[in-house]
């Protein structure tokens, strides 16, 4: 398992951040908003998910 920072984003600003620990970074999307995710595209609300290990970030929304 890996430990990513995910982050509720809306428009620009942050308004959750915690640490998850799963297999990939759309599970801990998943895991955190409760919510079915997929790739971000335009959309206001978003989740910003980064692998600790690696610094690599991950950009997803819900509906």
């Amino acid at each position: 398992m890996k430990i990513y920072r995910v982050e509720q984003i809306a428009g620009h600003v942050v308004v959750s951040r915690q640490v998850a620990e799963a297999q990939t970074p759309w599970d801990a999307a998943t895991k955190v908003t409760g919510k079915a995710v997929h790739g971000r595209r335009d959309e206001p609300f978003w989740v910003r998910v980064t692998d600790q290990a690696t610094l690599t970030t991950f950009k997803y929304a819900y509906n």
